[in-house]
Formats: structure tokens, sequence, C-alpha cells
């Protein structure tokens, strides 16, 4: 999988960000780059371990809101 790392202050967007899923909700997808770049900005390293743990976030998130 393609991570896209973002360069320098660039972020990730919902237009480059590698999702592994073609059919996540917009507002997972969303979500999703919001926490992995705060995940980025934190100094975990890029990677496939990253891009999944958000978007594993962002569906728990999802979810919750969802009730």
């Amino acid at each position: 999988m393609d991570t896209n790392t973002p360069n320098g202050n660039s972020k990730w967007t919902v237009y480059n960000f590698p999702f592994p899923k073609e059919d996540l909700n917009a507002t997972v997808q969303a979500k999703a780059v919001e926490i992995a770049n705060e995940l980025y900005l934190a100094g975990e390293p890029v990677g496939d371990a990253l891009i999944k743990k958000a978007v594993s976030k962002a569906e728990e998130w999802f979810l919750e809101m969802e009730g």
C-alpha cells in the first residue's frame, strides 16, 4: 500500500490519503484523515500500521456516533 507520506507541512486530505477500502463512508474518510494527520504529527511512523489504525479508529468513532 502506498502511504503517500505527507511532506513538510503538508497533510493528507481525502484526495491523497491511501484508503485501504474503497467503500468507506465520506464521514469516516474525513475522520480517518483527521486521525492519521494527528498520529503523524504526534510522531507515529508513517506506514500501513498508521493508515489501518486511523481507519479503524474512524470506523469506531462513526459507530459510537451512530449509537
